[in-house]
């Protein structure tokens, strides 16, 4: 039930999307130009390292070889290397639903054979980077949400949360069910892991990037 409401998000926001043009409620696009990392975490969707055997500890320096991945995200891969196999698959699913929302548009999510996953179109602050930034987000909470309900993380399990006061009487309610509360804090600890290491003068064009960044994570954790 949890991840059909999460494609119930995705489907909401391509059809305000499509009707009005432009996102303006869930996400903040500014159209300015700003030079960005040529690389991204976006890259762990496509890296052949995330592969359950990567995690045998020892077997290789997994977090060295990894692309993409900032000073704060590499601290992180080293304690929590189990993880980085959901987040290669949270970022690959957010590629496939960008993909499919803008499939009609001439920006069609395409992706680059390189650590930078999109190229130089997000070097624009857009509203398909707006969503882009969003849906990667959310994909990280599935997927982590997802992998503590099965018992494939080590320090999580599944949610035991009470029943929501709102949820109709006729809805069954218990059982095993994916922990997103660890799931949001966990991406909300990595994904803005590269944004807060950042340091720019207040009111400068790069500190407005840098906010909107983490406001469209969080709209896609929401």
């Amino acid at each position: 039930m949890l991840f059909r409401n999460r494609l119930s998000f995705f489907g909401w926001v391509g059809a305000m999307d499509t009707r009005h043009g432009v996102v303006v409620i869930t996400f903040l696009a500014f159209f300015m130009q700003v030079v960005v990392e040529a690389t991204s975490w976006w890259s762990l969707a496509m890296n052949p390292l995330l592969i359950p055997e990567a995690y045998i500890i020892g077997a290789q320096p997994l977090c060295s070889q990894l692309s993409g991945l900032s000073k704060g995200q590499k601290k992180l891969c080293q304690l929590y290397q189990d993880h980085m196999q959901y987040i290669g698959e949270g970022a690959k699913t957010g590629i496939r639903e960008c993909q499919y929302q803008f499939r009609h548009r001439r920006w069609n999510c395409s992706t680059v054979d390189n650590s930078s996953v999109f190229g130089r179109v997000m070097q624009i602050g857009s509203r398909e980077a707006a969503f882009t930034y969003a849906i990667s987000a959310a994909g990280v909470v599935n997927a982590v949400s997802r992998a503590c309900r099965e018992g494939e993380l080590s320090s999580c399990g599944c949610s035991r949360a009470a029943r929501p006061k709102d949820l109709p009487r006729d809805w069954l309610w218990g059982g095993c069910g994916d922990n997103l509360n660890y799931g949001y804090r966990f991406s909300k600890e990595f994904v803005d892991a590269r944004e807060r290491e950042k340091t720019y003068e207040k009111a400068s064009t790069e500190s407005a990037r840098l906010m909107m960044n983490l406001h469209n994570n969080e709209a896609g954790r929401r």
